[in-house]
């Protein structure tokens, strides 16, 4: 039930965006028409309503793919989501529990539970669990690495060039800073 109202949210949203973008490219276009009345755009945009109803539909079905891409997936409902890179993305599940689904890890189950903090560099995510321990993870070539603690995790973070775990944020934080701003304004 909550899937729906997201999905019904989501579609507010991108006519609501739609709306927005087509005014202001019935405005640009008219503009662009006043200074070159000869060319195509001022020819379309003299139908105002035709152009700005099929600018508002071209819009809206965009911004709606795009919400469903893996870039433009934030979650639904009590699910949040953060692209990584590489088609993988750190995930949260009811506000409190994130985790990571590799493609693949031998030796390990199909997801990484229990991730209190982490930070991506240099495509690799490291991560720091809530036991304690570390792992980093090869976003491109797919490869895992576990530490047992952090001070293991940070002797080789040094020789690697990787963020120490001071550095590393909870997926809140990472969440805000990567769907606030642009993203949440432009995307639906």
């Amino acid at each position: 039930m909550l899937d729906l109202g997201y999905l019904i949210v989501t579609l507010l949203k991108a006519s609501i965006q739609a709306a927005v973008y087509a005014t202001v490219l019935l405005v640009l276009a008219r503009l662009w028409a006043r200074y070159a009345p000869d060319s195509r755009v001022a020819k379309y945009s003299s139908n105002r309503k035709l152009f700005w109803w099929s600018s508002a539909a071209v819009a809206s079905m965009v911004l709606f793919f795009v919400a469903n891409t893996s870039w433009g997936d934030h979650g639904s409902a009590d699910h949040a989501r953060i692209p990584l890179g590489h088609g993988l993305a750190m995930e949260e599940i009811n506000g409190s529990t994130a985790y990571f689904e590799p493609v693949s890890i031998n030796d390990q189950s199909e997801q990484i539970a229990g991730v209190a903090s982490y930070q991506v560099a240099n495509d690799v995510l490291c991560a720091k669990m809530n036991d304690g321990s570390c792992f980093t993870y090869h976003l491109s070539t797919k490869q895992y690495q576990a530490f047992t603690d952090s001070t293991r995790y940070n002797a080789a973070a040094k020789e690697l060039g990787l963020p120490p775990t001071t550095q590393f944020a909870s997926f809140s934080k990472h969440y805000i800073r990567y769907w606030e701003g642009w993203r949440l304004w432009f995307l639906a």
